[in-house]
């Protein structure tokens, strides 16, 4: 008798050591940027960081009202990176100069390393190629105040979004 009333204790006790477990596991990949508190990651350079909770707190309002925006068009966005270490911006810079691959960034100092930038793709089969879908995407961000790679000249990065703080204010 003694046991069957142990059991659920027990069983309560295992999960919420399974709890804690699970919270410090995901501790151990690295604190995000909460509450204004900046803090690294601990990933390798070719793994890509996509959690608007790592951008700083105006450039993930920004990406949240544009998401939104974006849903209210009928716009099914992804956003596939948000912050980049500055070892991943090299690495990506590497890529079709020093590593083989084609050339994906053109610059080193991305405001990518800085979390005011977010780059977005076309939910589906074909996630790059849809030139309107980038150009809808570019009206809604360039209304929000972001500064959208679409409308860059010279080197135009349609998936790209960035906040400047004297842009668009």
């Amino acid at each position: 008798m003694k046991t069957r009333r142990r059991t659920p204790y027990i069983l309560g006790l295992m999960v919420l050591l399974v709890g804690i477990r699970t919270l410090f596991a995901l501790g151990a990949q690295g604190p995000l940027f909460h509450g204004g508190e900046e803090t690294d990651l601990d990933l390798a350079p070719w793994e890509r960081v996509s959690d608007l909770d790592e951008l700083n707190p105006k450039t993930r309002e920004k990406a949240e009202l544009f998401l939104k925006a974006c849903q209210d068009q009928g716009l099914e966005v992804v956003i596939v990176e948000t912050y980049r270490s500055q070892e991943r911006q090299d690495y990506l810079y590497a890529q079709g100069r020093t590593r083989e691959g084609p050339v994906v960034t053109w610059t080193k100092k991305s405001r990518h390393t800085q979390r005011c930038a977010f780059d977005i793709c076309k939910a589906g089969p074909d996630p790059y190629g849809d030139d309107d879908f980038f150009r809808r995407c570019a009206e809604i961000g360039r209304d929000l105040g972001l500064n959208p790679g679409y409308y860059w000249e010279g080197t135009q990065d349609k998936p790209h979004f960035q906040y400047d703080k004297t842009w668009g204010l």
